[in-house]
């Protein structure tokens, strides 16, 4: 390959990536959209919760970090996450919220409950019907893992459960 073609290769390539980033952008959700600093915040979304209560996203993070764990009850790797999560809330409860969001896809309020009291989950935890808050937070698999600062930035954002974060609060909290 001469050198003309490589360099030509590299201008298509940056091109087209760039101009599929200028037509995606209008049409990020809120959660992907970044502020002038570059920090990506999180959208301030109504929370309902299984048992009844309801609040906004932003009344939670402003007191303290919040973890959104985005499951199913059909999940194995959430069967696997969910004890560290539940356990996540008992010992760091004052230093973060934890809060937990049923995908609601093949799963029933009823298989919901069924599976919190299985497991022990006594966080808020909303049933997804919607899919307000997953596909704001573009989850298409769980688990989910998605920590916000007090100023509603997303911090991390993955599959795997934030390792280290019980060390981080225990240094900072």
């Amino acid at each position: 390959m001469t050198g003309i073609t490589l360099r030509r290769l590299v201008v298509a390539a940056t091109l087209t990536i760039t101009a599929t980033l200028a037509a995606w952008l209008p049409f990020a959700s809120s959660a992907q959209q970044a502020n002038l600093a570059g920090e990506v915040l999180a959208p301030d979304l109504t929370f309902h919760a299984a048992d009844g209560e309801t609040f906004s996203l932003q009344q939670r993070w402003e007191k303290k970090p919040v973890l959104l764990y985005f499951w199913a009850t059909w999940c194995p790797y959430c069967k696997k996450a969910t004890p560290n999560v539940t356990a996540l809330h008992h010992d760091f409860g004052d230093s973060i919220d934890v809060l937990g969001i049923n995908v609601a896809i093949n799963d029933t309020q009823e298989k919901m409950h069924a599976y919190l009291h299985d497991y022990g989950v006594d966080f808020p935890v909303m049933f997804d019907a919607q899919a307000e808050l997953t596909s704001e937070f573009m989850v298409t698999g769980t688990p989910v893992f998605v920590v916000l600062s007090q100023r509603g930035e997303i911090l991390y954002r993955s599959h795997r459960y934030p390792a280290g974060i019980e060390s981080v609060l225990v240094r900072n909290f």
